[in-house]
C-alpha cells in the first residue's frame, strides 16, 4: 500500500486572528484525489455552518436595536387628563389638563363636561410639547358630580364623534362617519350623568371610529354657610354664699365657759 507521510505545516497569517493548522497527507495519486475531495467537502461544510451564523447575528443586531419598533409606535395616539381640584366649591375654577401625543392633533382635542342638564363641549388646542389646558368657571353651576371626557382625533385628524350645538338637533351626539345620532343629551329619550358617560364611551368604540378618549370627574359642592349668631342673652351667673366656719377662738371660749359652769355646779 505504500507509506503515508504526515506533514503538519503551520501558517501564521498576519491579517488573521486565528492560526490554522493544515494537514497534508502524502499518498498515492488515487488517495490524493479522495483526500482532496474530502478536504473540500469539510471546508464547504464549515463555511455553511459558520457564515449563516454570522449573518443571523447581524440580522438580530439590526432589529434588536429597537429603532424600528420605536418608530412604528411613536406615532400611535395617546391621551391622558386630570381635573383639578377633584372637589371644588361653586365659584372656584376647575382646570382640566393633560397630554395628547401621536396621530394628527392639528385640530386639537375635544373636552366634554356634563352633569344633569349641563353640557359643555369645547375644542382645545394642543401645545408643541403635547400638553393642553382648559379652565372652567363654576359660578352659577349646580352642585353635582361632573363627568369629563377628553377626546383625541385618530390618525386622520378628524373628530368622528361630535355634538350638534345648533338648531333643533342641539344636544344630539352624532357619528360623523355614518351621520347617525348616537344618543341625546337633551329632550325625549335623553341620558345624563353616568349613563351619558357610558353612552359616549360606547360611541368611541363603534366600528370605523379611530378617536381615542380618557375619562375623569370632579365634584362641585355648595359653599358652606356661616353658623347663625345667637341673640339670646346668656343667663347671669348664680352667686352662692358659703357659710363661714366657726373660728377656733369661739370654740375654745365656749369650752372654757362650759368648764367654769361645771365647776361651780360641783361646789354647790
Amino acid at each position: 500500500m505504500g507509506s503515508v507521510f504526515l506533514h503538519v505545516i503551520s501558517h501564521n497569517l498576519m491579517k488573521s486572528v486565528e492560526t490554522r493548522n493544515i494537514i497534508l497527507i502524502s499518498t498515492p495519486p488515487s488517495r490524493m484525489k479522495r483526500s482532496s475531495g474530502f478536504l473540500i467537502s469539510c471546508v464547504l461544510l464549515i463555511a455553511l455552518l459558520v457564515f449563516p451564523a454570522f449573518g443571523a447575528d447581524a440580522s438580530v443586531n439590526a432589529t434588536g436595536s429597537g429603532l424600528t419598533a420605536v418608530s412604528a409606535t411613536a406615532n400611535e395616539p395617546f391621551i391622558s387628563a386630570t381635573a383639578s381640584p377633584a372637589k371644588a366649591t361653586i365659584g372656584e375654577p376647575v382646570t382640566v389638563s393633560g397630554v395628547a401625543t401621536g396621530g394628527n392633533l392639528t385640530n386639537g382635542v375635544q373636552i366634554w363636561v356634563f352633569a344633569g342638564n349641563y353640557v359643555n363641549v369645547t375644542t382645545v388646542p394642543v401645545n408643541a410639547d403635547g400638553t393642553f389646558t382648559k379652565v372652567y368657571q363654576t359660578t352659577g353651576l349646580p352642585a353635582a358630580l361632573y363627568y369629563v371626557i377628553v377626546q383625541s382625533p385618530g390618525k386622520d385628524g378628524m373628530l368622528n364623534i361630535i355634538m350638534d350645538t345648533t338648531g333643533q338637533y342641539s344636544g344630539q351626539v352624532v357619528n360623523t362617519k355614518t351621520g347617525k345620532t348616537v344618543f341625546n343629551f337633551t329632550g325625549t329619550g335623553s341620558v345624563q350623568d353616568s349613563a351619558a358617560a357610558q353612552a359616549l364611551s360606547d360611541a368611541f368604540n363603534q366600528p370605523g371610529v379611530d378617536d381615542i378618549y380618557t375619562k375623569c370627574t370632579f365634584q362641585l359642592v355648595a359653599p358652606e354657610t356661616a353658623a347663625p349668631v345667637s341673640t339670646t342673652a346668656a343667663p347671669a351667673p348664680v352667686t352662692t354664699t358659703k357659710k363661714s366656719p366657726v373660728s377656733l377662738i369661739t370654740i375654745i371660749a365656749g369650752i372654757g365657759v362650759l368648764g367654769i359652769a361645771v365647776a361651780q355646779r360641783s361646789r354647790k
